[in-house]
């Protein structure tokens, strides 16, 4: 296409834009990384403060793309660096959301507010930490966020890090001094977050910084599946049994079907022969759902095979009646090898 051509393109998207016809042409060209179209584009008078269909203005498009270069272009045209969506959602929280710690550098550098909050009340340092993404996050620190901010459930960027699992970026907040201790409204801390999600490197971390674990937090790590958590929480003095007034981590394990979590808490000294509130043993409740390989894991280290729940129902029993043939042979064969 001719210059000429082109003008009169760009010229006609122009006026459509204005007109309020669709996404703003200088979306799309921010976008698709069209960079002499947007510099045409600014320069006949396109509006860099438009916001498109999904509510984004260019600036957040060419932040949440990385697209640096015409970021600084939308800036020097007096693009607003701290614009929100109806969300309240800014460019420097859509660029640490997307991993774009360049991006992340120029809007602070250009005035962006660094603690500003989304209707959830999460800062630009919350969502990068959520993702994981280290070097926003180290971008963000150095410009002196809030990494005590928390939002309207009164969760924390290290909280956040904590469930993504990334102990590098939990690392970094907490030497920048997150507190460890803190807790949202539901009273769960970082470690909390960190168990749940099953991530043993932070939850190592968290416990040599200071932290406190409690029994619900390896009933969490075993609900998991990790067993890694499992074993540092266990190493750092919790009882592998659980609380005596709260739900034992080897029932958790069993109802998730975690067969290796079962044989390290088992082998950790948890009590196979264990009750729930209804009488059930791990064994009759890894029967009644079929888990063979935790069935199997529960008979090597010698569970009951004829203990009874609340309704004087074995595992024997639930194998026979729920038709699990593959346990009920290994009843069979379990039994046979105890005679011997």
């Amino acid at each position: 296409m001719n210059p000429a051509a082109l003008r009169a393109l760009i010229a006609a998207a122009v006026a459509l834009a204005q007109a309020g016809a669709g996404t703003p042409p200088l979306g799309d060209a921010v976008l698709y990384r069209q960079t002499e179209v947007v510099r045409t584009l600014i320069a006949s008078g396109a509006d860099v403060n438009a916001h498109d269909d999904t509510g984004m203005t260019p600036l957040m498009v060419a932040a949440s793309q990385g697209h640096v270069e015409i970021a600084e272009l939308l800036i020097a045209a007096k693009a607003d660096v701290n614009a929100e969506s109806e969300d309240k959602t800014t460019a420097l929280m859509r660029a640490a959301s997307a991993n774009r710690g360049d991006a992340v550098r120029l809007l602070l550098a250009s005035g962006a507010k660094v603690d500003a909050r989304n209707l959830g009340g999460m800062t630009a340092l919350m969502v990068g930490a959520f993702g994981g993404y280290l070097d926003p996050v180290r971008a963000l620190i150095a410009s002196r966020a809030d990494v005590n901010a928390h939002d309207n459930q009164g969760r924390t960027a290290l909280m956040a890090a904590a469930t993504n699992g990334d102990a590098a970026v939990a690392r970094a907040l907490v030497d920048a001094g997150a507190d460890i201790r803190v807790a949202d409204v539901g009273g769960g801390a970082a470690l909390t977050y960190a168990a749940a999600g099953g991530s043993g490197e932070v939850v190592d971390l968290l416990l040599k910084r200071g932290a406190t674990p409690k029994p619900a937090d390896l009933v969490l790590a075993a609900g998991a599946c990790s067993a890694p958590t499992v074993r540092v929480l266990v190493a750092a003095g919790l009882a592998p049994g659980g609380a005596a007034d709260g739900a034992p981590p080897l029932f958790t394990a069993t109802g998730e079907n975690c067969a290796d979590v079962v044989a390290l808490l088992l082998d950790r000294g948890a009590n196979a022969n264990a009750r729930d509130k209804d009488g059930r043993t791990a064994l009759i409740a890894a029967t009644a759902a079929g888990f063979t390989d935790v069935v199997r894991v529960l008979l090597q280290r010698g569970a009951d095979m004829d203990a009874a729940d609340a309704l004087e129902r074995t595992a024997w029993m639930y194998a026979a009646t729920q038709g699990r043939e593959e346990i009920a042979a290994l009843f069979e064969a379990e039994k046979s090898r105890r005679k011997k």
